[in-house]
């Protein structure tokens, strides 16, 4: 048993997540960046956890982000779960989706409305873009709606 109860709570979630989708699989907690911590869940057959476009691995995340905000010196840490390099690969798939879009507004002087995505999806694609001078991003819209809109930036 670990002396961070953070940690824990992390672990137990997201073990309660993967044993409740009857899924073979193990959990492992470690550090994150700047002070925050990371469940990565390893094993075969992840699509239960995963969900489509993340949505159950975003749904066990809330949860266990709650958890561990509730432990003592939890406040401001940050979670992250993921399962088989989901976020990886989806961040991937993020950068190039935002690319073509921004070419593409770019290219034809018009704004390019994306599909709804979650709030980490929204800031993976805002930062995929943020170096570009001939694009601007905005997040329209309310949740669970709540979409990127790439436009030409000014004066372009």
């Amino acid at each position: 048993m670990s002396d961070d109860p953070g940690r824990e709570a992390l672990r137990e979630i997201t073990e309660a997540a993967v044993e409740g989708l009857g899924l073979s699989a193990t959990v492992v907690v470690e550090d994150g960046e700047e002070g925050g911590l990371v469940a990565r869940i390893e094993g075969d057959d992840l699509d239960a956890i995963i969900g489509r476009d993340g949505e159950v691995l975003d749904a066990v995340q809330l949860l266990a982000a709650q958890a561990v905000r509730r432990q003592p010196g939890g406040q401001r840490r940050g979670v992250l779960v993921d399962a088989g390099g989901h976020r990886a690969r989806r961040a991937e798939l993020l950068a190039r989706l935002a690319q073509r879009a921004a070419d593409e507004a770019a290219e034809y002087g018009e704004e390019v409305e994306l599909e709804a995505m979650s709030a980490l999806d929204r800031r993976t694609v805002h930062m995929a873009l943020a170096d570009r001078a001939d694009v601007e991003t905005r997040s329209e819209g309310e949740d669970p709606r709540r979409r990127i809109v790439v436009v030409p930036a000014a004066g372009e």
